[in-house]
């Protein structure tokens, strides 16, 4: 499928998801699965199929992202970034959370009139790395993608063959190669 490119100033692009990179949405997630009554599982990819859509709703709530704390490492390499180039946050958060992020991010120290957000459309109920792999095809000149998922990445390798790809866990990142 071809995607028409995004219209952006010209430069390098460096490209950065939100919850894992920017947001360290641990207690968040602990949140949403104490309020689900689960105990046996730490990520949605172990709950059952017919929970896992309640998951979602409840991890995604606006009220929960009150949890969240700033990931200073994530937000110092953004910042960084802001003057090399065009950076885009790229997230799989619902559209419906556009304000809450921005308010959010803002709040984190992430100058968001300096940035391009990014966010799944309304009903979008596509895997995360289906819906980045579409974004990521309409931007040109990727210099980074900064995830804390590696099957992004890789589709981004596919993508961008040239792109610095960077996997964040925990307080720390390292390069993919």
């Amino acid at each position: 499928m071809r995607y028409k490119a995004m219209l952006l100033p010209p430069g390098d692009v460096y490209v950065f998801d939100v919850d894992g990179v920017l947001v360290d949405a641990t207690e968040r997630l602990r949140e949403a699965l104490r309020r689900l009554r689960v105990s046996s599982a730490s990520t949605p990819g172990e709950l059952d199929p017919r929970l896992r859509q309640r998951f979602w709703e409840v991890f995604l709530s606006e009220e929960l992202l009150a949890l969240d704390r700033p990931r200073r490492v994530g937000i110092q390499l953004l910042l960084d970034r802001l003057g090399r180039g065009v950076v885009i946050v790229l997230t799989g958060r619902p559209y419906r959370l556009y304000r809450a992020t921005l308010r959010e991010l803002q709040g984190f120290g992430v100058p968001v009139d300096r940035v391009v957000v990014s966010m799944r459309p309304r009903g979008d109920r596509r895997r995360d790395v289906e819906f980045k792999a579409s974004v990521l095809a309409r931007i040109p000149s990727v210099a980074e993608v900064h995830d804390d998922e590696l099957e992004v990445l890789e589709a981004a390798r596919r993508l961008h063959p040239e792109a610095r790809l960077f996997l964040h866990r925990g307080d720390s990142y390292e390069q993919v190669t």
